[in-house]
């Protein structure tokens, strides 16, 4: 069986993490081979897995919203989707390469993974929402996958489904440790890309975190910046602080999270999901970015009604009232969260839904 897996690879690794795992899992459970376009740190990830990689290198190619059709980079996937005649394309985070791919290639399984705010953003402009919503429409089998479920709009007269976040399979192998002394800090995949506001924002996270780990000497806190721009900035905001460690490049699941007593994050879906199945004592972020800042707030929400081991936090939160919150985690029974990642559904819609399975 053959793909080709098409992920937006900015401003962090949330398109690309799926992705790339889900076609891993294929790989071993059903001789998958494929090729994947991917770009900026989707690339860096990628260089951890056995497939054809294809990093797309012009940045002119590339808008706010994934990779233009009609450029160089478009064109070039859309001739290897003709010459390598896949059983399926498996896309994550590039609408616009959905309509063309289905416009050139009618009959061509398009399998799309959607984010929750992909299909119902209340605060997207309504022209935004109505525009990516006919993109995705035009997939054979869209797979909404998240925090929560959204209902099938009108437009979309294919498969759809709505299901719980997927999320690494390397998580099975995960050891948390409530005894150590160890504080996963992940300022998330990246920033290329990203917007100024979200940049600065991932810095003032770093900040309160080494505020942190200046009054809480116990505990070292292993700070994962997830791209060079970070690290080259975070580095320099240590101040002789001795109970921290920083780290530049991407890490995998038993990096960050074996042996951890507690995570500091931003509220991420894939991030939030994670820490849901490890059932991790954590501090969330939500920032003031836009959109991306509402989708994290909502994540957030959703997990403390899941989980008592949660608690977010804003960067309008002062340092005392952050170590407030950090003693809270770190004392909190852990009790047991009823949450389910969404990973058996997603293979069996694929093993239901795609003829070549």
């Amino acid at each position: 069986m053959k793909a080709i897996g098409i992920f937006r690879g900015f401003p962090g690794l949330g398109r690309v993490v799926a992705g790339l795992d889900i076609l891993n899992q294929l790989q071993v459970s059903v001789k998958l081979e494929a090729i994947v376009y991917t770009y900026f740190q989707g690339y860096e990830l990628s260089k951890s897995y056995n497939f054809d990689f294809r990093n797309i290198e012009n940045r002119n190619d590339i808008s706010s919203i994934g990779i233009i059709p009609v450029s160089k980079s478009g064109e070039t996937i859309i001739d290897s989707i003709e010459e390598y005649n896949p059983d399926f394309v498996l896309i994550d985070g590039e609408p616009l390469l959905v309509t063309a791919i289905k416009l050139r290639f009618p009959k061509v399984n398009v399998v799309a993974l959607l984010n929750p705010f992909d299909v119902e953003n209340p605060h997207n402009n309504l022209s935004s929402q109505l525009f990516f919503k006919d993109c995705y429409s035009k997939a054979d089998i869209s797979i909404v996958h998240g925090l929560w479920k959204v209902v099938k709009p009108s437009s979309f007269k294919k498969s759809f489904h709505s299901i719980n976040t997927f999320i690494r399979h390397d998580l099975d192998e995960i050891i948390p440790n409530i005894n150590s002394n160890r504080i996963a800090c992940i300022l998330g995949g990246g920033t290329v890309n990203s917007s100024e506001l979200f940049f600065e924002n991932t810095i003032r996270i770093s900040q309160q975190i080494i505020e942190l780990a200046n009054k809480q000497q116990k505990y070292y806190f292993d700070i994962y910046c997830g791209c060079e721009t970070i690290y080259s900035r975070v580095i320099h905001l240590i101040n002789g602080v001795s109970n921290i460690g920083i780290h530049r490049q991407i890490h995998n699941p038993a990096q960050l999270y074996n042996s951890t007593k507690a995570v500091i994050a931003r509220g991420g879906r894939n991030t939030v999901s994670e820490l849901l199945s490890l059932n991790l004592p954590s501090i969330l972020f939500s920032t003031t970015c836009e959109v991306r800042g509402t989708e994290q707030q909502a994540n957030i929400t959703i997990a403390q009604n899941i989980s008592p081991n949660i608690i977010g936090v804003t960067l309008s939160y002062d340092s005392n009232t952050i170590e407030e919150m950090f003693n809270k985690i770190i004392t909190a029974d852990a009790s047991k969260v009823e949450w389910t990642s969404g990973n058996n559904k997603l293979f069996e819609i694929l093993k239901t839904e795609l003829p070549c399975m």
